[in-house]
């Protein structure tokens, strides 16, 4: 197999690459076009990647009405992916971003060594970021009592990135088509009410996640989730080697915002060390602050 490196010329792809699959979780009520930098990035050095689509999960173009099924649903999908995966490669590694995060934990708590390894953006095991107003302490008010049949979550400015360009054109967006790269305009009660059973269940059981290697990359500045998610992280987690990485020029979409470039490379990185079976216990980078301007 060959890929095609940044000049353009065709490269032999190393077999342990060959025989590494990656599959991206988009976040809620969303698309893979959230991970489309990082897919790149990967298909460009010659892994096997897979932009999941979830049913009653991800954004439905055509469906008039968005449904969510129950969110265990949506780990058998990722569960019978992986499964698949496995059959054609040895290494397995899960990619998420935001309740893409959770998605790819919880996965790794049903899968079990099935899953080597994973890369979690922006986790949003508690709700805890600037932006987040007081009243989301009512949140469990609207998810589980009949009053929820009245509310549903609309999109608005930042939309999670720090980038004004990009903030403008995903406005644009979300005005002339209801989904940018960065989700949907409204997200209805059963997507958030699933979402948040998912994040309870993973939370129970985070210390069931025995995958060899994690890397988390958070945005110092992110407005929905703060870097407080990684401690959690780093207290629950049992895998054999954790990384953190703390972007410093971003917010929640990190895949898109002014820090996309050092994403993409930090999970390029990070998916040959696990193709290459060189991932070891490093010592996490956290509170260290990566900064990048992208113009």
């Amino acid at each position: 197999m060959s890929s095609r490196d940044p000049s353009g010329l065709l490269s032999v792809v190393h077999p342990a690459v060959q025989r590494t699959a990656v599959v991206l979780l988009h976040g809620l009520c969303s698309t893979p076009d959230e991970l489309f930098t990082v897919q790149a990035g990967l298909r460009q050095q010659g892994y096997a990647v897979e932009p999941l689509s979830i049913d009653g999960y991800s954004y439905d173009a055509s469906a008039p009405l968005q449904h969510a099924r129950p969110y265990r649903a949506w780990l058998d999908t990722i569960a019978a992916r992986v499964a698949v995966l496995r059959s054609s490669h040895d290494r397995v590694i899960l990619v998420g971003i935001s309740a893409g995060a959770a998605l790819a934990l919880g996965a790794a708590i049903r899968c079990g060594e099935a899953i080597d390894a994973l890369v979690l953006m922006s986790t949003t095991l508690k709700f805890d970021g600037w932006a987040i107003p007081r009243t989301q302490v009512l949140l469990p008010l609207a998810l589980y009592t009949p009053i929820g049949r009245f509310w549903q979550y609309r999109e608005r400015p930042p939309y999670g990135v720090k980038n004004e360009r990009v903030r403008a054109w995903i406005a644009r967006e979300l005005r002339d088509r209801k989904i940018s790269r960065a989700g949907s305009s409204v997200i209805g009660i059963s997507h958030l009410r699933e979402h948040d059973r998912l994040i309870r269940h993973v939370k129970r059981h985070l210390g069931e996640v025995r995958c060899a290697s994690v890397l988390a990359l958070h945005a110092q500045q992110d407005e929905v989730a703060s870097v407080a998610n990684l401690d959690i992280l780093a207290k629950g987690l049992r895998c054999g080697a954790f990384r953190t990485v703390v972007l410093g020029n971003s917010y929640h979409m990190i895949t898109i915002d002014n820090d996309r470039q050092q994403v993409v490379r930090e999970t390029v990185s990070f998916a040959e060390s696990v193709a290459h079976g060189t991932s070891q216990a490093f010592p996490s980078l956290f509170p260290a602050v990566f900064k990048e301007h992208v113009a």
